[in-house]
């Protein structure tokens, strides 16, 4: 009775100690947000990124651009200003060829099927992170070559592994030290600075997205070339499209919305009871695992 015990802690403490390994920074003043001057602005960003994007797609490993930090970092930025100029309401014109069309009601649709440049492939492997979705999915995998070994190892690395967690632990520093230097202004009769406000939505941004594409590539290396192959060519036959709107609220109102707990100190209750959900959520997946091998 006793070593299924020490196997579950085993895993558990893995887990934990993965997440621990953190490069979290503390907020950066002099790092701002990107930001898009006009649509000729982004029309050039947009095609240097898709053409790095179709240079990459040529390499036999799927993960080559998530792999390149700098083609990613670029890639992100270009996402973050295009949703800021919507969030500041500005028109988005001449973009039609890079799948960035208007509709009638201001929103735009983008079908990712025929511009896949918008969903790199961290972003279509983050549906995986979900237990639940990894189960439907496995009789297909094993119809197209996933052995019971690959299956046991997809299983393992969800379980076990969550870029939630690791944006939580990286996070803290960011915030603690947001929070110090807004609570600083506030007594002294400050003003939140709304530029500080969107230039620590643009770290809290990076430190998502980083997340999230090394957990994606931890993902893909759990497997041999021809399981990268299966996986991928399976989420690439997934109907699917990116909707981008308009903001209803001024961006000033929105950030001074998204600043008002770490002003507060709320954040302090808000982040540690999501913490220990995340824990308590990855402690009932190494159980259901582990309850799963020993069947």
């Amino acid at each position: 009775m006793e070593e299924p015990k020490r196997s579950i802690a085993s895993v558990w403490l893995l887990a934990v100690f993965l997440v621990g390994q953190t490069q979290a920074a503390p907020f950066d003043e002099k790092l701002k947000a990107p930001r898009a001057a006009s649509s000729q602005a982004l029309r050039a960003k947009l095609e240097a990124h898709f053409a790095t994007f179709q240079r990459k797609q040529q390499d036999p490993d799927p993960a080559a651009f998530i792999r390149d930090r700098l083609a990613y970092r670029q890639w992100r930025d270009l996402y973050f200003s295009i949703k800021l100029a919507l969030d500041e309401n500005k028109p988005l014109k001449g973009l039609d060829t890079f799948g960035l069309v208007a509709r009638a009601d201001g929103k735009y649709v983008i079908d990712l099927r025929a511009y896949p440049q918008w969903e790199p492939l961290d972003s279509r492997l983050s549906i995986l992170s979900n237990p639940e979705i990894v189960e439907s999915y496995v009789p297909v995998l094993k119809a197209r070559g996933f052995r019971d070994e690959d299956v046991s190892a997809l299983r393992t690395y969800v379980a076990t592994h969550d870029p939630r967690l690791t944006v939580h632990a990286n996070g803290r520093e960011l915030v603690d030290s947001f929070a110090k230097r807004l609570q600083a202004q506030r007594q002294t009769g400050q003003p939140v600075n709304l530029q500080e406000a969107l230039s620590y939505r643009y770290q809290k941004n990076i430190l998502k997205a980083e997340a999230g594409r090394q957990w994606a590539i931890g993902l893909l290396d759990t497997f041999d070339r021809q399981r990268q192959r299966i996986l991928v060519s399976f989420l690439d036959e997934f109907q699917s499209e990116l909707a981008f709107g308009p903001s209803t609220d001024p961006l000033d109102q929105t950030l001074e919305q998204e600043v008002r707990p770490i002003v507060s100190g709320e954040y302090l209750q808000i982040i540690s009871g999501e913490e220990a959900q995340l824990r308590q959520e990855l402690e009932r997946r190494t159980d259901k695992l582990m309850e799963g091998e020993r069947r």
